[in-house]
């Protein structure tokens, strides 16, 4: 159980699906939280999610609503408007039974910008949420009325996205490097998610962290339950201020690197992300010439994700796809600390 729930808000302009709120779902998992996904409206990966997700029950239970035609400029039927509608009471007589401790409303805030559900709507759920539940709302175009009442809120702006090279899960033959990089909250859960697709279309997949060392965050002890999934953690912990990193983040992020090195030219994996290795490039820890180099050596089927904010402009320029998680809000400016199961 949470000792305190706050609201998260995910949104954006962009026509690229932010997976955070899938990879906190696997952290969740870790810790033993109990989540529950209602996803409001149809879009192409919805079976590759599902299945994905099945990988973390009991703690998970995912409810996709029977909607059969994407929705474009509110063109819904009456019947799936009034399922819409069913469903989101539904979810309100549900927050306040106590059996979950996380809710994530995949996509409400297109459902709400379309007119379906009135904002004031969600705001009074906000409002009326017990304490330790945590409401975690997706999808673009969130309203600003719903941002002003959130407790966090990131939003992902698209930079870069060459035609073809970005399919969520998998099926592009062709492999490409994406940064996500930026200052707000979700880039190391929207790696995770991704990840989490392509492994539950059965293409292995890795996460190499550079920062965080070997500790039991949530979604080093979830992994486990993913077949063609891994996360192998090499770092000495996060770097905090200006001052120059100590050797032993030194020797770990030329460890990292050299065992990154293997790993991306052992042809195991499609996809590795390479958590927080901008921030070992903005450190000197990794010299981002290597990096560049590996960008255009690398295997041509094999997918890579530079994750960490501060992302070098070189990698950025280079990059099929770059995404910015940027903060409008987040808790640890009202001095919230960090969570488990929710930040760790």
């Amino acid at each position: 159980m949470l000792k305190q729930g706050l609201v998260q808000v995910y949104t954006g302009k962009t026509e690229q699906r932010n997976l955070a709120h899938i990879g906190l779902s696997l952290r969740a998992t870790g810790q033993n939280l109990r989540t529950f996904m209602m996803c409001f409206l149809p879009h192409p990966y919805v079976d590759t999610e599902n299945k994905a997700l099945s990988f973390l029950k009991p703690n998970l239970v995912f409810e996709q609503l029977p909607i059969t035609h994407t929705p474009s400029h509110g063109n819904l039927s009456p019947g799936d408007i009034a399922t819409i509608n069913k469903s989101f009471e539904h979810v309100q007589e549900m927050i306040s039974n106590g059996r979950f401790d996380i809710f994530i409303l995949e996509d409400i805030n297109q459902v709400v910008d379309m007119g379906i559900i009135p904002a004031n709507s969600i705001i009074d759920l906000m409002k009326k949420k017990p304490s330790n539940v945590e409401l975690v709302l997706t999808g673009r175009n969130a309203k600003d009325e719903i941002i002003e009442q959130a407790d966090l809120v990131t939003e992902m702006v698209e930079h870069k996205h060459e035609e073809v090279s970005w399919n969520i899960d998998g099926s592009n033959q062709d492999g490409c490097v994406g940064v996500v990089t930026g200052n707000g909250k979700g880039k190391t859960t929207y790696c995770l998610g991704r990840a989490m697709l392509f492994a539950a279309n059965g293409i292995p997949s890795t996460v190499l962290q550079f920062i965080k060392s070997p500790q039991a965050y949530g979604e080093v002890i979830a992994i486990e339950k993913f077949p063609n999934l891994e996360i192998k953690s090499m770092g000495e912990g996060f770097i905090l201020g200006p001052s120059e990193p100590s050797k032993i983040h030194k020797d770990a992020a030329r460890a990292a690197w050299e065992a990154c090195l293997r790993e991306i030219f052992s042809l195991n994996h499609r996809l590795i992300v390479l958590d927080e290795i901008n921030i070992a490039t903005q450190f000197n820890l990794v010299h981002p010439d290597r990096v560049r180099e590996m960008m255009f050596l690398k295997p041509r089927n094999l997918h890579i994700i530079l994750s960490g904010r501060n992302a070098h402009t070189e990698m950025k320029e280079h990059a099929s796809v770059v995404f910015e998680m940027r903060e409008i809000k987040h808790p640890f400016n009202k001095g919230i600390p960090a969570r488990r199961g929710i930040e760790f």
